[in-house]
């Protein structure tokens, strides 16, 4: 999506793709769903009446420090380095709405709204894309609904982002990530000094996807990292789409671009996380298809 487009109430449906990874016990620690837009002049407390509309579904709230925007620049000359920004009021707070048990929560700024799970408990289970969608929809058709009745009009969507963090365990020294047995190994000339195998290993790897017209609109991101928690070590396997949702379809609405956007992110996504793991450790995530 070029320029800046509103939000719509219209359902979308979904169909999951025949062929699609599918995992019993998908290792799922984070998922987040977002829309960027311009900047809204709201106050926190113009965002009373919106919580109280939710506060049987999100009865907690949260106030944090904005969260800096990730915006993907798709222009001939990216620019780098550090922005600043002179603002004339003390910047939006990030206003946090969560359920009871912590696991679902949406995210307010003034230029951002999201919605996200997160496994806040051992008991906590993913609840599947086709759900977070849903919430995802019937919520951002309802804050826009609420924006254009403080009269701030439709909220502009310029960009939008899907993210997945993941935990892997590593099970008897055996690595779940295929990427850690492609690194090329260190073959000094005294091994008991110089081991030809890592430790552990960090890899990044970003991918731009672009129109038929060969004009660059979305990236995935995909990050792998060593972490130990509570003294065992994991691998944190990250991936994010971010991007422009654009017309594939003539005449789609705004909201479709948007849906449609989440739906291909997912679709990536899941693809590049069975690309990136073993068959071993996808068999123990009870792989389906």
């Amino acid at each position: 999506m070029k320029g800046e487009e509103a939000v719509s109430n219209v359902t979308l449906p979904y169909t999951r793709a025949a062929d699609l990874p599918l995992f019993e016990r998908p290792p799922v620690r984070e998922v987040s769903m977002s829309v960027l837009f311009p900047t809204i002049r709201l106050k926190a407390i113009q965002l009373g009446p919106l919580h109280q509309a939710l506060a049987n579904e999100y009865p907690i709230v949260e106030e944090h420090p904005p969260s800096p925007l990730q915006v993907e620049d798709f222009g001939p000359s990216p620019r780098a380095g550090v922005q600043f920004q002179l603002l004339d009021r003390p910047p939006f707070p990030l206003a946090v709405f969560l359920k009871d048990d912590r696991c679902s929560l949406i995210q307010i700024q003034d230029n951002r709204f999201g919605c996200a799970w997160r496994q806040s408990n051992d008991a906590a289970v993913y609840p599947r894309y086709e759900s977070l969608r849903e919430e995802y929809h019937d919520k951002l058709t309802r804050f826009s609904e609420f924006v254009e009745q403080i009269g701030h009009g439709d909220i502009g969507v310029s960009q939008a982002e899907i993210s997945y963090v993941n935990e892997l365990f590593i099970a008897n020294e055996t690595r779940p990530d295929v990427l850690a047995g492609r690194v090329p190994s260190f073959d000094g000339p005294d091994s008991n000094v110089r081991p030809n195998e890592p430790s552990s290993v960090a890899t990044t790897q970003h991918f731009t996807y672009r129109t038929a017209d060969g004009v660059g609109y979305a990236r995935l991101h995909i990050l792998t990292e060593p972490i130990v928690i509570d003294s065992e070590e994991r691998i944190r396997l990250t991936l994010v789409y971010r991007g422009e949702p654009v017309e594939n379809h003539k005449g789609d609405t705004p909201e479709a671009r948007v849906m449609r956007f989440f739906d291909e992110g997912h679709d990536l996504i899941v693809r590049a996380f069975a690309a990136n793991t073993t068959a071993a450790a996808q068999e123990a995530w009870g792989r389906i298809q």
